[in-house]
């Protein structure tokens, strides 16, 4: 990263490409302004309800009180369970129950949701939101249905890898890998490298604590985050960069494609790492991953930014100033579905996952409080409750704006006091801004489709089905949910989210 004063090169292409989609997407006439700039105590009396994800609470209740007090309006904060979060809502809009105003929820289920008519069209409040410019392309894109948006964006996902540069980068251990496995031991550049360096720092205390280390930690357990987790391996090996579009499916047929070989490998190997974890690894959720990795002596991990944040925490962490950051790992050999074979490629092929897309905030189209919904929503969007959020541990909001890139300086001066944050912010960008990171799956029943990966998945780390045969599970469940969207429909859908013509 460059000077932590000086404004970054990449920047002025960043904001240049901003201006460009700003310029794409308008300024919405407001018809239904948000009280935001009123005087007094606009919405006195009224209560909003917001469902947001468990991992995400406190990136909305920490502002809870200062927009009680601003506004004269109560805030209700339903929590929900990760795991549920998607069939709650789902069932909530469905039956017309009416029960949230505000739903806080991954940014993947915006198209369902906004082509379903459950949430609203924000364009009639966007011409207030004084810092949109200042969102990230690739974050402003996801909010796009039909060239109007539906969201706020308080979130920016890629997951990326972590290493303990007390391990990676100490002399000696770095002379006994060379020895043992004949290449310079460095942050991973393939998954074989990345598989080779946990089993190395398995079952020794490498980290000079008194107890034997690990070489990895993630989150395998079910219904959490592990179908994302798997999904940034499966990238690697099956997102091909000559075959745009062919990640989840085939987009000329939307056939499955999670059942090819590259998917197969994926899985493979992600059942094959769990000998280099500890024995609860298969449990861990997301919370679990990073609180323990953290707190413990683990060589590698894969996560969104939020380890990056809780490891500055003192209190918790036993790793702060011990991080090392890397894109993730690509394959030098990709599946390519055109011709049903593996391509061979001289340099390692990554395609860093933008997985989850973010956490966002829609407004319900039955709430009888729209305008106060709004409000809230661009109130702990504002420029400085963004910067206090995606700088404060466990708020699972990570940088989405181009000014949280923009100075590393600020991010040692917030609160939490963040060491060395070039690295941490610059693994980031190099993965948002890589040619071929892939998106997340943004068609409708994205959500289901994602269950079945879990439930088949689960049974392939349990050791009860072969990952061929689990992911031949999955491609079947695929295709029952493509077909009861409506294929047309998801194919259309499919290939308008990859830019390719019809």
């Amino acid at each position: 990263m460059q000077s932590r004063r000086r404004r970054p090169v990449w920047l002025a292409a960043v904001t240049a490409a901003l201006f460009v989609l700003s310029a794409c997407g308008g300024t919405a006439t407001s018809q239904n302004p948000s009280a935001s700039a009123a005087g007094g105590r606009p919405f006195e009396g009224q209560t909003v309800t917001v469902a947001v994800g468990s991992f995400m609470s406190s990136g909305v209740t920490m502002f809870q009180d200062a927009w009680e007090e601003r506004t004269g309006a109560t805030l209700e904060v339903v929590e929900i369970p990760f795991g549920d979060l998607y069939q709650r809502l789902f069932a909530s809009f469905n039956t017309g129950a009416g029960q949230f105003d505000v739903a806080v929820y991954a940014a993947n289920w915006i198209p369902e949701f906004a082509l379903a008519d459950h949430i609203l069209s924000l364009e009639p409040y966007y011409d207030q939101k004084e810092n949109w410019d200042d969102v990230l392309p690739k974050t402003q894109q996801i909010m796009y249905v039909d060239g109007e948006r539906y969201s706020v964006p308080m979130d920016g996902d890629v997951i990326i890898g972590y290493y303990r540069t007390d391990a990676l980068e100490n002399p000696e251990y770095q002379q006994r890998f060379e020895d043992e496995y004949g290449y310079a031991l460095a942050a991973p550049a393939t998954w074989a490298e990345y598989r080779d360096i946990a089993e190395f720092f398995t079952g020794w205390d490498w980290a000079e604590s008194g107890r034997d280390g690990y070489g990895v930690l993630e989150a395998q357990g079910p219904r959490d985050v592990g179908p994302f987790i798997f999904t940034s391996r499966a990238a690697a090996y099956a997102a091909n960069p000559e075959v745009p579009g062919s990640l989840f499916f085939d987009p000329e047929t939307m056939d499955p494609s999670v059942d090819n070989p590259g998917w197969v490998q994926a899985l493979e190997d992600w059942i094959a790492i769990k000998d280099f974890g500890p024995p609860e690894m298969s449990t861990y959720g997301g919370g679990d991953m990073r609180g323990n990795f953290v707190a413990g002596d683990y060589a590698l991990g894969i996560d969104w930014a939020d380890v990056g944040i809780i490891a500055q925490d003192d209190g918790s962490s036993i790793v702060k100033g011990k991080l090392g950051y890397f894109v993730l790992p690509g394959s030098n050999e990709v599946w390519n579905i055109e011709s049903g074979a593996w391509d061979e490629f001289d340099d390692s092929q990554q395609a860093p996952y933008l997985g989850w897309g973010g956490w966002h905030g829609s407004v319900a189209a039955n709430s009888d409080v729209p305008d106060a919904a709004f409000d809230f929503l661009n109130f702990i969007d504002s420029t400085e409750n963004a910067f206090q959020a995606v700088t404060t541990p466990g708020t699972a909001r990570n940088p989405y704006r181009v000014e949280h890139f923009e100075d590393a300086q600020a991010w040692e001066d917030a609160p939490v006091a963040y060491q060395d944050p070039g690295p941490y912010l610059e693994a980031q960008l190099d993965s948002m801004d890589h040619p071929n990171a892939q998106f997340d799956l943004r068609i409708p029943r994205a959500g289901q489709y994602f269950d079945a990966l879990d439930q088949y998945v689960q049974e392939a780390l349990a050791g009860n089905l072969s990952a061929e045969d689990a992911l031949a599970q999955v491609a079947d469940e695929w295709d029952r949910i493509t077909d009861e969207a409506g294929r047309d429909q998801q194919r259309q859908l499919y290939r308008g989210l990859y830019g390719l013509d019809d």
